[in-house]
């Protein structure tokens, strides 16, 4: 049971980064994610491509610290 529950949660993550760094337009970690898992983590929490570091300061404004 804990191979099949682990299995889901594995599955899940990575369908979630895969689409957050596919909606950040990194199209070279989403591909090469499918070979190094760990790069869809990259591309998932870097900011969208072609975002300044200003509006990446305004995108960020509602967070606490």
């Amino acid at each position: 049971m804990l191979y099949v529950g682990l299995g889901i949660i594995y599955l899940f993550l990575l369908l979630f980064l895969g689409y957050r760094t596919y909606q950040n337009r990194h199209w070279v970690l989403l591909i090469l994610g499918f070979v190094i898992p760990f790069l869809w983590i990259a591309g998932a929490m870097l900011p969208p491509k072609g975002m300044s570091h200003v509006d990446e300061l305004y995108a960020r404004r509602d967070e606490t610290d």
